[in-house]
C-alpha cells in the first residue's frame, strides 16, 4: 500500500458553486417577464381610476408591440432553465464522485493502518444513498431540515432546498413538499413524487417524511395563505401573524367561512392568485396517510417537542453519519403542540366543523396516530 494513500486528499479543485445565485435570477427573470405589457398599480380614486382606465386601453393598443417580446422572453427564461438544471445534474454526479472517493481514500486509509490489503473493487462501489426530507405544507419539514443542516457536519454540503430526482445513488440531501395522489399549490405533482418513490423502491433513496397532527397543519396553512393572499407577505408561522391564542380564536370566529372555504379546498380562496387549488383538509389527510406507507423513516414533529435528541438520533441511523453527540444544537420547536385543542374548547363552529368531518377522514385520522379530542 502506498503510504501516501493515507494522507488527506486535496479538494480545493472540486465543484462546489450551489447555484443559489443563478436560481434567484431566473426567479427575477419569470418575474420581469410576466411583467411586460402590464400596468403599474396605483392608489384608489377617481383620479386614479381615469390614469388607469386609460393606461389599460393604451396597453391593449400596443399589445401587437409586446408580443414578441413576452414570446422571445418565455423562450429566453425556458432555455435558462434547462441550462440550470443541466448544470446542476453536473454538479451532483461531481459531489457524487467527489463523495465516493472520500469513501474510498478513507476505507483505504483505515485497512492500510491495520495492515489489511484492500479491496479496491468493493471500496469503489461503496456509496450512499440520496435522502429526501419531504412533507406536506406545514408539517414541520423546514424545522426538522433545519436540524439537519445544522448538525451533519461536512455532509450539509450536500444539502439542497429542493427537489430533484436522479438515476443512482447520490450523497445528496433534498427537502421539499410534494404530494402523493392530489395535485397542489406551492407542491411537486405526483408526477414527480413517483420518480422519487421509485428510487426508494428501488433501494438508491431514502424518504424522511416529517408529519404532525393533521388540524394543527390546517390552521398553520389557512393563516399562512391568507396572510399571503391579503398582504403578499410569508410567515414563519401563526405566531408572527397572531400575538395570542384569544387573537386567534376572534380571528377565527370572524372569518370562519373563509375557514371552512380553505379546508374544503375551494379554489374561490386563491381568487386573484392562478394556478392550482391547495388540498382539502380530507385530501391532506389521505396524503399523509400515503406517505406513512411509503416513508423509510417517519418523523412526527410532536415527538421532536418532548425529544429532539432521540427523534435526530433516528436521522443519524438512516443517513449512517458519524457525528459527535456532544456538538449537537438540537433546540425544541417553538411552536406549541395540539394547538387545535384550544381553538376547538374557545370557538364552538370549529368545533363543530371537528364533529362534522365525514367517517372517511376521521379513520385516517385515527390511523396515522392522532385523535379529534383531548
Amino acid at each position: 500500500m502506498d503510504p501516501d494513500a493515507a494522507k488527506p486528499r486535496d479538494t480545493s479543485n472540486v465543484w462546489h458553486y450551489d447555484f443559489d445565485e443563478l436560481r434567484r435570477s431566473l426567479i427575477d427573470l419569470e418575474w420581469r417577464r410576466k411583467n411586460v405589457g402590464t400596468i403599474n398599480p396605483r392608489p384608489p380614486g377617481w383620479h386614479n381610476d381615469f390614469i388607469q382606465a386609460v393606461k389599460k386601453l393604451l396597453a391593449r393598443t400596443f399589445s401587437w408591440h409586446t408580443r414578441p417580446f413576452i414570446e422571445f422572453n418565455a423562450v429566453l427564461g425556458q432555455s435558462l432553465q434547462e441550462i440550470e438544471r443541466a448544470l446542476n445534474d453536473v454538479s451532483v454526479y461531481t459531489y457524487s464522485l467527489d463523495w465516493r472517493l472520500r469513501q474510498l481514500e478513507k476505507t483505504a486509509a483505515e485497512r492500510a493502518v491495520s495492515g489489511q490489503t484492500a479491496d479496491l473493487k468493493s471500496l469503489a462501489g461503496q456509496s450512499c444513498r440520496t435522502t429526501y426530507i419531504i412533507g406536506l405544507f406545514g408539517s414541520g419539514r423546514q424545522y426538522v431540515a433545519g436540524l439537519i443542516l445544522q448538525n451533519i457536519g461536512e455532509r450539509a454540503k450536500y444539502f439542497r432546498d429542493e427537489i430533484r430526482v436522479h438515476p443512482g445513488p447520490t450523497p445528496m440531501i433534498y427537502s421539499g413538499h410534494a404530494t402523493i395522489k392530489y395535485e397542489s399549490r406551492a407542491q411537486h405533482l405526483p408526477e414527480f413524487t413517483s420518480r422519487i418513490l421509485e428510487s426508494i423502491r428501488a433501494g438508491i433513496a431514502d424518504l424522511i417524511f416529517v408529519y404532525r397532527h393533521p388540524l394543527d397543519s390546517l390552521l398553520s396553512n389557512w393563516i399562512w395563505w391568507r396572510t399571503y393572499n391579503r398582504e403578499n407577505r410569508k410567515i414563519s408561522g401563526i405566531s408572527e401573524a397572531m400575538k395570542d391564542i384569544e387573537a386567534l380564536c376572534a380571528y377565527l370566529e370572524e372569518n370562519f367561512l373563509n375557514f371552512k372555504a380553505f379546508a374544503e379546498g375551494d379554489p374561490d380562496f386563491f381568487t386573484g392568485l392562478p394556478g392550482a387549488p391547495f388540498l382539502s383538509f380530507a385530501e391532506f389527510v389521505e396524503e399523509t396517510q400515503l406517505y406513512l406507507k411509503a416513508a423509510t423513516l417517519p418523523l412526527r414533529f410532536e415527538d421532536f417537542m418532548v425529544d429532539p435528541s432521540q427523534e435526530f438520533s433516528k436521522i443519524v441511523e438512516l443517513m449512517s453519519i458519524n457525528i459527535d453527540s456532544s456538538q449537537l444544537c438540537l433546540t425544541p420547536p417553538r411552536t406549541k403542540a395540539y394547538g387545535y385543542l384550544a381553538l376547538k374548547e374557545k370557538v364552538p363552529r370549529f368545533r363543530s366543523f371537528i364533529n362534522g368531518l365525514d367517517a372517511d377522514t376521521k379513520r385516517r385520522i385515527q390511523e396515522i396516530g392522532y385523535r379529534l379530542e383531548a
